[in-house]
């Protein structure tokens, strides 16, 4: 009896051990926001810790055409090992977008109201999310906060720089990467320029 317990026990701790949060964004380059390294937190959440969680690279999302200068509607990324893309459901309609993993999920992303950008309502066809920028004059905050899956909160590490961004990830275990990827690409992409 004590053998099946200390198993169980075992697999939930390392588990933990190896648990990885997206914690910051940046910009491969500094002159250019066409490439975008991610970050994760790793390791146990111990409050009593003075060391601060080790952070490693955890993914990327990059421009899918980069020799193609003025198109920004499709992008490619890579995420803990999966792989998709982002696209403008239509060319000349950047009210909405669509995020497709090579395993078959489908994130929709669109305006909450006609072209205002600072809202965006975020489904995988089984829930919706709301992302929205805290402020509507400064795209440098934006939020999801949901009653029942938790809150989302990526922010620019320093004022009016859209080169990093730190991502506070509270969500519940329901909202899988894809939708998360779907509300840090909002987030960057409505808040830098297109250089």
């Amino acid at each position: 009896m004590m053998r099946p317990l200390f198993l169980v026990w075992s697999c939930l701790f390392l588990s933990q051990l190896h648990a990885q949060t997206i914690s910051t964004v940046s910009t491969r380059w500094n002159d250019s926001f066409v490439e975008w390294d991610i970050y994760a937190s790793e390791g146990l959440d111990e409050p009593d810790s003075a060391e601060p969680p080790e952070e490693v690279l955890y993914g990327e999302l990059r421009l899918r055409w980069l020799n193609a200068h003025d198109d920004f509607s499709e992008w490619t990324y890579e995420l803990n090992g999966e792989r998709g893309t982002i696209k403008q459901k239509w060319k000349n309609d950047p009210t909405q977008w669509e995020l497709r993993t090579y395993t078959g999920d489908v994130v929709t992303m669109r305006t909450s109201w006609s072209n205002d950008f600072s809202e965006w309502r975020v489904t995988n066809n089984s829930f919706s999310l709301v992302l929205g920028s805290r402020w509507k004059n400064r795209l440098d905050e934006w939020v999801t906060d949901d009653p029942n899956r938790g809150r989302f909160y990526i922010y620019t590490l320093r004022e009016n720089d859209p080169r990093d961004w730190a991502v506070e990830d509270c969500l519940s275990e329901e909202v899988n990467e894809p939708m998360k990827m779907a509300l840090i690409f909002l987030a960057i992409y409505h808040s830098t320029p297109k250089l």
